[in-house]
């Protein structure tokens, strides 16, 4: 994966992270719940990781691999031979 690439790849999944906390901070003054500024991010983050990592991040990869003209798997697989450590390619059996 490029360095481009990895830099669309951020900028996208901050582009979905940030109106999610922004939403969820919203939220708390909409519905006055009035709670310590650290339960509140506490709150805010334990709802926007798993909404990002589950529903956002793999739509963005795919949004990139299908620019790319790759699966998403193949752009997982570029991915992996980018880290350090044995060939993805050897591990698949």
């Amino acid at each position: 994966m490029t360095k481009r690439d990895q830099f669309v790849l951020s900028f996208l999944i901050w582009l979905c992270v940030y109106p999610s906390v922004l939403l969820f901070s919203y939220l708390f003054v909409w519905f006055g719940i009035e709670v310590p500024l650290w339960l509140e991010i506490l709150i805010s983050t334990a709802l926007t990781v798993p909404l990002i990592s589950v529903v956002a991040a793999p739509r963005v990869e795919a949004m990139i691999a299908r620019a790319k003209g790759e699966t998403p798997a193949e752009l997982k697989m570029d991915q992996a031979r980018d880290v350090p450590g044995p060939n993805p390619e050897d591990a698949r059996g």
